[in-house]
């Protein structure tokens, strides 16, 4: 009888493992390639950047950004910015806006020399998985390439990630822990995930082809930085940070301007 009873079980136990993970893959998946973008071209000499993202570029539609004037007087040409983001996206969620959000896919489809791209801060945070992170930017930077726009890859920054893990109420905290038992993630993921990026671009000779914006180029400190970048929450950036920021992206355009040919 015992023997019995233990049987049915596992049984049981073993089947609702394999559902569980059936349920729960499509969550850790990667995004799927999609197609139907009508990219135009542009013949003037106005250089044109859009500024797309989670929250970090949501957050920047109700901030002057100064990458215009900041850039026309380094070039002494005109200069474009527009920004759209949605708070929350993963990157799988942000390459499938590029698609099916009618604010970001027209920020694409108006033919941009660049793309800044804001993704990963969420991916780390609800620890994703490495690979989905690395696929779905695989997919980003090869779409941007494809239409002859520069990606421009700001690297993961060094939020408070533990703040924002207490944040969450009960229910968001055991989802987390639990992707951390199924994608392998650390708790403070970024450097894996930032490593999964940059063994990418090295892998698809991305390098010369792209602008990466390292942490260090403009926040080596992160939310501890004695400039104050951050806000209260210590996951976004405040205007002071999202002026250096742009700083930082004008200054890296300027530099990549340069060395072509």
């Amino acid at each position: 009888m015992y023997k019995r009873v233990l049987f049915i079980f596992l049984f049981v136990f073993v089947l609702s493992g394999i559902a569980l993970f059936y349920y729960v893959k499509p969550y850790f998946t990667p995004a799927i390639p999609q197609q139907g973008l009508n990219v135009v071209s542009h013949s003037d000499d106005t250089i044109r950047i859009a500024y797309i993202g989670d929250s970090w570029a949501h957050l920047h539609e109700s901030i002057p950004n100064i990458i215009e004037d900041s850039l026309r007087k380094q070039t002494g040409t005109p200069v474009q910015v527009k920004i759209a983001g949605i708070s929350g996206l993963t990157s799988k969620n942000i390459y499938y806006s590029l698609f099916r959000n009618e604010t970001i896919r027209e920020l694409i489809e108006w033919g941009p020399d660049f793309c800044v791209v804001v993704a990963g801060i969420n991916d780390t945070n609800r620890k994703m998985g490495g690979r989905y992170y690395r696929e779905n930017m695989k997919l980003i930077i090869s779409l941007l390439l494809h239409y002859s726009i520069t990606p421009i890859i700001l690297e993961i920054p060094d939020y408070d990630i533990v703040a924002s893990f207490k944040r969450g109420n009960r229910q968001t905290k055991l989802t987390f822990l639990c992707s951390m038992l199924i994608t392998g993630s650390s708790f403070d993921c970024k450097d894996e995930y930032r490593l999964e990026l940059i063994k990418l671009i090295s892998r698809q000779k991305w390098n010369d082809s792209i602008i990466y914006i390292s942490r260090k180029q403009w926040n080596p400190d992160g939310y501890h930085d004695s400039r104050m970048l951050y806000d209260k929450g210590k996951m976004h950036l405040n205007t002071k940070g999202y002026i250096v920021l742009d700083t930082c992206i004008s200054n890296a355009i300027t530099n990549y301007l340069e060395k072509l040919p």
